[in-house]
């Protein structure tokens, strides 16, 4: 593979781009993710916190290159496919609209679309797939890896490198969002990682048993990520208003309303914005809505967290309950009648994440493939099975927040740790 340039990360130091890739980068599709945070609120609290998917991707290009470089060439496979998982690395979060997850809220709740639909409709239907076929790539693999399917035996490595369990992603945006929010939470050893990584008897990603202290650092560095940077009380409040504010704003600007690629490609964080400060408030209460929206962000007078719930369970239906928008509404509705305010000043955030990456191709999805030498062979084994921190975290995490503003705080908090712990935890849905 020759590389005919070089770009300097903070995070990986140099790193080295092919031609085909050097083209992607430089192209439209690609350049806009410099306007995309990676972590949409997360610097209202972390104030160095300014980086975007356009590093992150880059980020995700080099580990899935040294993941490649790993296992390509244990299942027959060269440099050809080493560039194919590289470049589906690079163009993974193309599809990310305005405030990275914030605006996947609304696509969803409007179109039934997340952000991996919105990135294969772009690498088929924009220039970026012209380019890429024109310089001997499919954009169908690319589009396909990237989305993690297995077409093929090989698929369940190469697919794996880019959307899988640990994954060049995950890696990245780790140490990445670390670094710049300045926390150590998530450093995490990724060459001890990669260099363990093997490819198991029937085909599947699996670790080196000696590489169990760096993937129990990892899982735990994944939940304390979450718990004090994704999730973060503050950084959540910002992304509540935002989503408050995409919707409203949908309404009155059509955000979500986008036929091609090109209208789609012109929405970013500046842009949006932008746009929503030139709203008239008079149009309509949706417009009104979005003025407010913006300019209470402006002024950093945000929602503030009234009361807070940690629950961890083995069971994914309860996850789910918890995050159905009518369920949220209707324990909003109950906690304002409770504190006599406003139902519009009262917002239940249920976050939720498997604390062990997910992978939907195994019986047991939320375990990690390891193996061990038993007398010269390899055993496959689960992580579960020797590490009791894996086994501990198989469940899933809900972090419930009740959210109001600071006028209301007492209030809502009285009654919303009378509605919550006046049922056992069990019981903690609302039909």
């Amino acid at each position: 593979m020759k590389f005919t340039i070089e770009v300097n990360d903070p995070v990986h130091g140099f790193i080295g781009l092919t031609d085909i890739e050097s083209k992607i980068i430089d192209s439209g599709p690609y350049q806009r993710l410099r306007r995309i945070k990676q972590l949409s609120g997360g610097h209202f609290v972390y104030p160095t916190a300014e980086h975007t998917r356009f590093g992150h991707c880059i980020g995700a290009l080099y580990l899935a290159g040294l993941m490649g470089r790993r296992l390509l060439g244990k299942i027959g496979l060269g440099d050809d496919s080493l560039q194919e998982v590289r470049i589906a690395g690079l163009l993974h979060d193309i599809g990310h609209g305005p405030f990275s997850h914030v605006f996947e809220e609304a696509l969803i709740e409007k179109r039934g679309m997340n952000h991996e639909d919105v990135t294969e409709w772009i690498i088929l239907e924009s220039e970026l797939g012209e380019l890429l076929e024109d310089g001997g790539v499919s954009k169908k693999r690319i589009a396909n890896l990237v989305r993690g399917r297995r077409k093929k035996k090989t698929d369940a490595i190469t697919s794996g490198i880019v959307a899988g369990q640990i994954d060049a992603d995950k890696m990245d945006y780790l140490i990445r969002d670390s670094f710049y929010c300045g926390v150590s939470y998530g450093l995490v050893d990724i060459h001890r990682l990669i260099s363990s990584l093997e490819v198991s008897a029937d085909s599947e990603l699996e670790f080196a048993l000696a590489a169990r202290g760096a993937l129990e650092s990892f899982l735990v560095a994944r939940y304390e990520m979450f718990l004090n940077v994704y999730y973060h009380k503050t950084v959540r409040s910002v992304e509540v208003m935002l989503v408050k504010l995409m919707n409203a704003a949908d309404s009155v600007l059509g955000l979500t309303d986008f036929e091609t690629p090109e209208e789609f490609l012109v929405l970013d964080d500046m842009s949006l914005i932008s746009r929503i400060r030139r709203i008239d408030p008079s149009e309509s209460e949706d417009a009104a809505e979005a003025s407010r929206m913006v300019n209470l962000l402006d002024s950093r007078v945000l929602y503030k967290s009234a009361f807070e719930k940690v629950l961890h369970t083995e069971d994914r239906f309860v996850s789910k309950v918890l995050t159905k928008r009518k369920v949220r509404e209707s324990i909003e509705e109950e906690i304002a009648e409770k504190a006599k305010v406003n139902p519009e000043d009262v917002i239940v955030d249920v976050p939720t994440l498997p604390s062990v990456p997910y992978n939907p191709h195994q019986h047991n999805p939320m375990e990690i493939r390891i193996y061990e030498m038993i007398e010269g062979k390899r055993v496959s084994r689960n992580l579960s099975d020797l590490s009791n921190i894996a086994d501990m975290m198989k469940v899933y995490f809900d972090l419930i927040r009740v959210y109001t503003f600071d006028r209301h705080r007492k209030e809502v908090e009285k009654a919303a740790r009378a509605i919550f712990q006046e049922v056992p935890d069990a019981a903690l849905i609302h039909m």
